[in-house]
């Protein structure tokens, strides 16, 4: 597989090869809450070409205004309507199974203002009250994971009716020197895993890349914004993850370039036949 050296030259050659862009933010524009270096030249050259572009981020515990402060924190400005996160699939999740007004229980942070609320749900992170709720968000952020799991798995096993939403997909994401986070991804599939074997058939309903739902999402907004509509094989997604960012840029007909800045290294290559990026690139 071809690592080409630097994204921004080779996307200045070839940027009237694209419509619109998708970006990913967590390792491709932010490392460890800093700028990954060259990514403030690359928004600059799209903005200076009127170039749209969206930001897709499987951060679901961030609301749509505190992610927008922290890029703004880190030197970079933006707009709520250009940005999708994973959690903004919650709304569809409420409206297709009846949840709305509905109590859950969330496990995790869900933003503030919370993206649970705006799809129309009452809340609870208090697990005597689990009996009354009919799903379950399992989020990122930091709580009792052993106590919660405990209780959430029981739960399931009793009904099987029960809904486990999980807006980030993700098993992991990068964090701070260089350190890496378990994603609420890993915590649902663990839970799925186990009930399995118990006999259970409920599957956890997961929201953000590389699933569809935040694709249509994203897509739509940037057709609102521009006003006409685009061909997602003339939509570049780039980003750093094989699993979530390139496999689903690749269902939905984008096309794809992987960034060797966050997750993904040289060794890490080549990834699944159906994660497989159009290019790769070693820095911006």
């Amino acid at each position: 597989m071809t690592v080409f050296p630097e994204f921004n030259a080779w996307l200045k050659a070839h940027i009237n090869d694209f419509d619109a862009f998708t970006l990913d933010i967590d390792g491709v524009l932010l490392l460890g809450g800093k700028p990954v270096r060259g990514a403030p030249e690359m928004i600059e050259f799209l903005r200076r070409r009127h170039k749209p572009f969206g930001l897709l981020t499987n951060d679901g515990d961030r609301s749509g205004p505190e992610k927008i402060e922290l890029l703004r924190q880190s030197g970079f400005t933006f707009f709520e309507e250009e940005l999708t996160s994973c959690s903004d699939g919650l709304v569809e999740a409420s409206r297709h199974y009846g949840l709305q007004d509905a109590l859950v229980f969330i496990a995790g942070s869900i933003g503030n203002p919370s993206y649970a609320a705006k799809a129309g749900l009452r809340e609870t992170r208090d697990l005597k009250r689990l009996p009354e709720c009919r799903a379950a968000i399992i989020a990122d952020g930091c709580y009792d994971w052993q106590t919660i799991c405990n209780e959430l798995l029981n739960h399931c096993l009793r009904h099987e009716t029960f809904h486990l939403l999980v807006p980030n997909p993700d098993e992991l994401y990068p964090g701070p020197d260089g350190r890496i986070v378990i994603a609420a991804g890993a915590v649902a599939r663990f839970l799925r895993q186990i009930l399995h074997h118990r006999g259970s058939t409920l599957e956890p309903l997961f929201l953000g890349k590389p699933h569809a739902p935040i694709f249509e999402h994203q897509h739509a907004s940037l057709e609102r914004r521009t006003g006409f509509r685009i061909d997602p094989a003339r939509v570049l997604m780039v980003g750093d993850s094989p699993a979530s960012d390139i496999r689903g840029a690749r269902a939905f007909g984008y096309r794809s370039a992987l960034l060797l800045t966050g997750i993904t290294q040289r060794h890490h290559l080549p990834p699944a036949p159906d994660a497989i990026p159009d290019w790769v690139f070693e820095r911006y």
